[in-house]
């Protein structure tokens, strides 16, 4: 007669011991805290320095990879990576940005603003102050809350009655005693500025006897409709004066530059 065959108990079972080895080294995984995806950063709202930097400061895990865009246009800067986790930042643009940082299969984002530089003592300036003419070579800011603009008016040249930046004037008006060449430097502060607002025609250019001069139509060619925020052109219009004289006054708006022709 056979034996009846005994069942083992699991325990007693090789392949008990495997998954349950398993089982506990898979437990014990999960219970292990696993590193999340960091990113904060120290001011969400950052104003740029008067020569057009902007300064910050944003923290993520060590060694994650980031971008910044501009969320107006998608400008990327980046990926770059923060080598130790803190990272100190500086842009030359205004306007609203998006950190993104990636860690393992994570990524996680900020959103944060660069406010442009803002001239308070030009934006306050009382009447009388507005009205004191400025030096060639110097400038000072126009516009909105939307829009700002600089404009510097560099110098004024005498020029031949020939020359193609007055040809218009002197072919076509008698009694122009002078010609001369207004240059000047448009710069966007903040927005985009359309140059026809900074067109010519928008200077009034007087004499040395405060006699309001003649404004050429004619314009260099290749310069653009509208400047983009950081950008500038530099623009000339041609004027014919009544009076001959060394001394001639350029006004925009309330602001006034007066100096010397060349």
């Amino acid at each position: 007669m056979d034996k009846e065959k005994v069942k083992k108990p699991l325990y007693k079972k090789w392949w008990f011991w495997v998954v349950l080895g398993v089982f506990i080294i898979a437990i014990t995984y999960l219970m292990i805290p696993k590193e999340q995806a960091t990113l904060s950063i120290d001011t969400k709202n950052i104003t740029q320095q008067a020569d057009g930097k902007a300064k910050f400061k944003f923290s993520t895990n060590e060694g994650n990879k980031y971008k910044i865009i501009r969320i107006s246009d998608g400008a990327v800067y980046g990926p770059k990576v923060a080598e130790t986790g803190s990272v100190n930042m500086t842009l030359y643009n205004s306007g609203e940005f998006k950190i993104i940082s990636y860690f393992n299969n994570q990524k996680i984002s900020k959103k944060f603003t660069i406010h442009p530089y803002v001239n308070k003592k030009a934006s306050t300036k009382s009447e009388s102050s507005s009205s004191k003419p400025m030096d060639f070579g110097k400038g000072d800011m126009v516009g909105n809350s939307d829009m700002v603009a600089s404009i510097t008016v560099n110098s004024v040249q005498k020029v031949d009655p020939d020359d193609v930046s007055v040809t218009d004037i002197s072919h076509n008006y008698s009694g122009m005693q002078q010609y001369v060449i207004v240059n000047y430097t448009v710069s966007s502060v903040k927005g985009d500025i359309p140059l026809d607002d900074f067109d010519g025609s928008e200077l009034s250019v007087a004499d040395s006897n405060g006699t309001i001069g003649t404004q050429s139509s004619n314009r260099d060619n290749g310069v653009p409709d509208t400047l983009s925020e950081g950008q500038n052109a530099d623009l000339r219009i041609g004027v014919g004066l009544k009076h001959s004289g060394n001394e001639v006054t350029v006004k925009f708006n309330d602001l006034i530059w007066k100096g010397q022709i060349q």
